[in-house]
């Protein structure tokens, strides 16, 4: 089988081995189901640069937009909007209010039940598996979300996944501090 049809395939596999029971996946898997009432502790002061209103994290450091490497685990901190000056945000607690999952695909092919429509198309597909954290903070009411994720058709990425929590936990290194209840 071509490459372009076995990953959608794995994924198929994959979401369907997910449905048998999220209660009983550990942190460990792509599969865990955040508990309700977890928490996301920013354990000291970051700043977002100035005309910006993100901020990456990869490896337990703070890397520049085009300095991600997208095959490996790396997390956006986002904030509700772009401003002229910098934007200091302060060590906090954040309430997970709600995680997303998602796989959206970007670029040339036809997408997961489609196998090789574009199979002569050089534009390179992105797939990135995306699990989005909604913030709240009474303190701070700007940050929207942290995202972790990876590009998943990317050469040696193996089976198509979500980050697990060790990977999310890895990309953040000592900046955040997970909480799940």
């Amino acid at each position: 089988m071509p490459p372009r049809t076995i990953a959608p395939l794995a994924l198929l596999l994959a979401l369907l081995a997910s449905c048998a029971n999220p209660e009983q996946h550990d942190a460990d898997s792509p599969f865990y189901r955040y508990p309700a009432g977890s928490r996301l502790t920013l354990n000291r002061a970051i700043e977002i640069a100035a005309d910006s209103a993100t901020l990456r994290f990869q490896f337990g450091r703070v890397v520049a937009p085009n300095a991600v490497q997208t095959d490996k685990p790396y997390c956006i901190l986002e904030v509700e909007r772009v401003r002229p000056e910098p934007q200091r945000i302060a060590a906090d607690s954040f309430a997970i209010t709600r995680v997303r999952r998602g796989a959206p695909e970007f670029g040339g092919t036809a997408g997961l039940f489609i196998g090789n429509a574009h199979a002569d198309d050089d534009t390179p597909s992105l797939r990135f598996f995306r699990t989005v954290f909604l913030l709240r903070s009474e303190r701070q009411p700007d940050v929207r979300s942290l995202t972790c994720q990876h590009h998943q058709y990317a050469a040696g990425t193996g089976m198509p996944r979500h980050l697990t929590l060790t990977e999310i936990r890895q990309a953040l290194g000592d900046f955040f501090t997970f909480e799940p209840r």
